[in-house]
């Protein structure tokens, strides 16, 4: 029944969506060119590690890009259901409101997983443009493109669940957007700040810590939303 509602959801992916996931990783290129155009002679002066400054400088913009996209992802795939008013005849069916759910989370998971992904192949492809005489930190990459997808998890599972149970996404849209800005400057922060986890920046200088704090905390926010889900009525 789960892959009979994915199958349903992922047909509900409409052109903006999609636009969404190619639009984040394209821009955050976009203006890391930008930066490197302007500062190059500035910014390789600061390390010997060439590799380590470009993917903190790529972090310094996906971090808010990643967030942003994640918040009109969900307010987006939500507000399918509201439009057409569709909750009373979707959830008057014999599936279970759990895996409903469940379904559109891991819907919106996917595409910003591909976002993630295209970041990955692109941060590769960006940085082989330059001749530097190091090899290239495949692990160190990985690390910076995909460990900010699962340290984001709060956030997703947040923003999906306000968005399903608001009927008007402006409070959705606008607690994601400030959510976004917030990050921007969420360096130094408390550890407790979710907008700063998909940093990978704590006291501890561990990016695992704040994976593991993502995946747990957004795990507890998921199901507190699948039970609140289970038991209210979604007009």
């Amino acid at each position: 029944m789960i892959l009979r509602l994915l199958r349903t959801d992922f047909k509900k992916i409409s052109i903006g969506m999609w636009i969404l996931v190619f639009l984040g990783p394209i821009g955050i290129f976009a203006l890391t060119t930008v930066n490197y155009l302007v500062r190059y002679d500035w910014l390789i002066r600061q390390t010997d590690d060439y590799w380590l400054q470009l993917l903190r400088q790529i972090n310094l913009f996906l971090t808010p890009a990643l967030l942003l996209g994640t918040t009109l992802l969900a307010s987006l795939f939500a507000n399918i259901e509201h439009k057409t008013n569709s909750w009373k005849q979707l959830l008057a069916l014999p599936i279970s409101r759990v895996k409903v759910y469940s379904s559109k989370f891991m819907t919106i998971s996917y595409l910003l997983f591909i976002s993630t992904l295209l970041m990955f192949i692109g941060t590769m492809v960006f940085g082989s443009f330059f001749d530097w005489e190091q090899s290239m930190p495949i692990k160190e990459i990985a690390i910076n493109s995909f460990y900010p997808f699962f340290a984001a998890l709060p956030i997703l599972a947040f923003q999906l669940w306000y968005s399903v149970a608001s009927s008007n996404q402006g409070t959705p849209l606008t607690i994601g957007i400030i959510g976004s800005v917030v990050s921007m400057y969420a360096y130094g922060g408390p550890e407790w700040l979710i907008w700063k986890w998909p940093l990978l920046e704590n006291k501890w200088q561990i990016p695992e810590i704040s994976v593991l704090l993502g995946i747990v905390v957004g795990g507890i926010i998921l199901i507190t939303s699948l039970i609140h889900f289970d038991q209210k009525d979604v007009k």
